[in-house]
């Protein structure tokens, strides 16, 4: 019986390749866990079946691929554990694609020329992320308002950070979810001074979260 060609891959990192445009035949290595695309502007799309011939995959890293198309529910293996995707405007504008993620722990959503994303999530947009427990929201330069009620699902989530987000100002809705325990504000000068000064629009949002720091200080 024939082996698949990359039987022993375990990590593979493609970084700064400007002419790579795709996976042609798909990617084929079972025991792959670990896969990082970065910066390759002319890439078009992921390796393809990936539920079926990357059955290991647990980490996905993707960097400024801005060619890769919308992607869809099932794209991705069903069981993986840490997802960042950054400067892909497509894919950080709707995430409903995640939806059959339920073993996804650590999340990072880097929306750095991403100029459409104004409130986080939108309706309907972020799925139901049972196992996810670490949230970051990096460099959503147009993002005003975090939409507590849409976040309110995420039940095992402990700790949500947001680094230069320099327009965020706004939590709309009820409180943040019960589970967390960490809540982390980096360079956001609007929402910092806000959380510093414990206004009145913000605070009850977030007064039951254990550990509260801005810019490194921690004031709860």
């Amino acid at each position: 019986m024939l082996q698949p060609p990359h039987a022993a891959l375990q990590r593979l990192s493609i970084n700064g390749c400007f002419k790579f445009v795709s996976f042609l035949g798909g990617l084929a290595a079972p025991k792959l866990t670990h896969l990082d695309v970065s910066w390759c502007s002319k890439m078009k799309a992921l390796p393809r079946d990936m539920n079926t011939l990357l059955p290991n995959l647990h980490t996905l890293n993707i960097q400024g691929c801005t060619e890769i198309g919308q992607l869809q529910e099932g794209d991705l293996p069903s069981n993986l554990k840490e997802l960042s995707v950054a400067g892909c405007k497509q894919q950080v504008s709707d995430l409903s694609w995640m939806a059959n993620l339920e073993e996804l722990t650590h999340l990072t959503i880097d929306g750095r020329d991403c100029d459409s994303v104004k409130s986080f999530p939108e309706v309907g947009l972020l799925p139901h992320l049972p196992s996810l427990t670490t949230l970051h929201l990096f460099f959503l330069e147009y993002l005003e308002t975090l939409e507590c009620n849409k976040l309110f699902h995420l039940t095992s989530l402990k700790t949500l950070r947001f680094y230069e987000c320099p327009k965020l100002k706004n939590m709309a809705g009820e409180n943040l979810p019960s589970s967390l325990s960490l809540l982390e504000i980096i360079y956001c000068d609007l929402l910092g001074e806000l959380c510093k000064n414990k206004h009145p629009d913000i605070w009850p949002k977030i007064a039951h979260i254990s550990t509260i720091k801005v810019n490194g200080q921690q004031i709860v």
